[in-house]
């Protein structure tokens, strides 16, 4: 099996769901999309434009908004493979910001969560609340209710609207993002959550935050390491979970 990652900033590299994948067996292309590069050559590579040579594809997180397009134009160029992948019937996964981006594929509206709703932004481990529908989902069926999932986003999504075979679901919510993860068919899937962290990439983003924030990081620390303590083991037993279905997926 050959998954396309896409990463979308070098700081939010595929982490668990890379070294899931390799421990299947799985190869991997990864592209970095805002510098046009293979990441294991190093030679110059843009987003394919088919799905042609992979059987899958994650695209991962990033600063941008979707809204950046003519900033980015990697955003377009996803957007465009992710449909690509969809229609071709191989498995597709979002995260943060490509959960925003398969949104955006299929037709639903991006905004700055303070547009619509109260809250700001989401940061840190917090609860999920599972849907109903989750329960009958090939990958989340037995996730453990108030799961707490790591967050770092201030966008959003509405859910697409679309008449698709397998419709659009709902699988996951939170009273201040209501959108946290849907399925569109049976394969397309998008978390707003951060599947893919480990301790590493955790360790990146707490400095990152204290520069964001101007504030000196131990103070971040004081925040986030607690909930790493309580919380990293079980999202990331759930993050291979849930990347050992979806690869399964390719096969059905």
């Amino acid at each position: 099996m050959h998954i396309l990652y896409l990463v979308n900033a070098l700081d939010s590299p595929p982490g668990v769901l890379l070294d899931e994948a390799a421990r299947l067996g799985a190869s991997a292309t990864q592209i970095d999309t805002v510098n046009g590069r293979d990441m294991e050559t190093g030679d110059a590579r843009g987003v394919p434009e088919a799905a042609d040579g992979f059987d899958a594809l994650v695209v991962l997180g990033g600063v941008m908004g979707v809204y950046e397009a003519e900033r980015y134009p990697f955003i377009e160029e996803s957007k465009r493979l992710v449909r690509r992948f969809h229609d071709a019937g191989k498995p597709v996964m979002g995260v943060c910001l490509g959960s925003q981006i398969v949104a955006s594929a299929f037709g639903a509206p991006v905004y700055k969560m303070s547009e619509k709703l109260e809250a700001h932004e989401e940061w840190g481990f917090v609860p999920q609340t599972w849907e109903a529908a989750a329960a009958g989902d090939p990958l989340l069926h037995d996730a453990a209710p108030g799961l707490r999932t790591m967050h770092w986003h201030g966008d959003t999504f509405d859910l697409p609207v679309i008449d698709i075979p397998g419709g659009v679901t709902r699988l996951a919510t939170r009273e201040t993002c209501p959108n946290q993860a849907f399925r569109l068919g049976e394969r397309t899937y998008a978390f707003q959550f951060h599947l893919e962290v480990t301790r590493a990439i955790l360790d990146g983003w707490t400095t990152l935050r204290a520069k964001a924030l101007d504030l000196p990081r131990a103070d971040i620390e004081k925040l986030i390491e607690p909930q790493i303590e309580a919380h990293l083991a079980a999202q990331e037993a759930f993050a291979r979970t849930v990347m050992r279905r979806w690869m399964a997926l390719a096969e059905r």
